[in-house]
């Protein structure tokens, strides 16, 4: 990775009572305790998140669960979280079933990320149009020798919780299932490990993934998978899963992630209370919380964003 990513400005909801959930009186935008619950592949990044917010409001607990997009949805429905961390937008079947439970839940766009396709690294295909991807997880193909390539094929594929799954679905596949022979992982580092694993693999995972470390500058890249580059068309050209070809709209499976609170609870605050749920989603939109997601290989959304090579 030979660019860096700096942050230039500032700033910029469910009604299931569940009993661990339910807002206490004693509730401020800095006191008390809630859930987040969601995307796998978010976790790492706002358990960060959360520990910054809690050292600075030593009051406040906010507790971090993954288990996926879907279950994180089903939680805040539930009421056994608060906020519902999700890499996709909420279906329509998902939005009635939160309403007919006298809910209504509300996204805020947090960051970007980039649904990376990863193959292992002694496969020689280096791209992949919007069509072959199709015909990989359709099942339409089963060797990679029709896309230059010269060994079997192993499709890696999100479980049904993960939001990715069924972004890909809709975006690559207009909803065509998949293959009933892809193998299915409940879990992102499933994905990577399989793939690492076997060598005609071919999976999908959030570009954060391509890294095993973080906390270091360039990040490590994670060793026996690669990413391919990808292209709506041949003739628009390819582009590889990163920070820069996000940012810039280029990268065509890019989307972006929510935290979706149940407006309808967190509003029981207007009487002069306040929703320590809104006072974190505040802290991850602001200049710092960006900061924070940006180091852990998402693209910020909230504040403006500039990369220079």
């Amino acid at each position: 990775m030979k660019f860096r990513l700096f942050i230039t400005a500032l700033l910029s909801a469910a009604v299931f009572f569940g009993c661990d959930q339910k807002p206490e009186s004693t509730e401020t935008q800095t006191e008390g305790r809630i859930v987040a619950a969601g995307a796998d592949g978010a976790v790492k990044m706002m358990r960060r998140q959360s520990q910054r917010f809690m050292a600075l409001y030593p009051k406040s607990e906010i507790v971090i669960l993954g288990g996926g997009s879907k279950a994180g949805i089903v939680a805040l429905n539930e009421g056994r979280a608060r906020i519902a961390v999700v890499s996709r937008d909420l279906t329509a079947e998902e939005d009635s079933i939160i309403r007919l439970n006298g809910g209504k839940a509300k996204g805020y766009k947090i960051a970007h990320d980039g649904l990376a396709v990863i193959v292992n690294s002694r496969n020689s295909v280096r791209q992949l149009t919007f069509e072959q991807l199709e015909k990989i997880f359709t099942g339409k193909v089963s060797g990679w020798s029709f896309a230059g390539g010269s060994m079997g094929m192993l499709a890696v594929i999100p479980g049904p919780n993960l939001g990715s799954g069924e972004y890909f679905q809709n975006i690559v596949m207009k909803g065509a299932p998949y293959s009933k022979k892809a193998y299915p992982c409940s879990t992102n580092a499933q994905i990577v490990e399989t793939v690492r694993k076997y060598p005609g693999a071919v999976g999908l995972v959030p570009m954060s993934y391509l890294y095993s470390d973080w906390d270091v500058w360039p990040p490590v890249r994670e060793k026996g998978i690669k990413a391919v580059a990808v292209g709506l068309v041949r003739e628009r050209g390819f582009f590889m899963p990163d920070q820069k070809t996000v940012n810039e709209g280029n990268y065509p499976l890019t989307h972006p992630l929510y935290l979706y609170v149940n407006e309808t609870l967190e509003r029981t605050y207007a009487d002069g209370r306040y929703s320590l749920a809104h006072g974190f989603i505040t802290f991850v939109s602001s200049n710092e919380g960006q900061q924070i997601l940006a180091k852990q290989g998402l693209v910020p959304s909230t504040v403006p964003v500039l990369i220079k090579q």
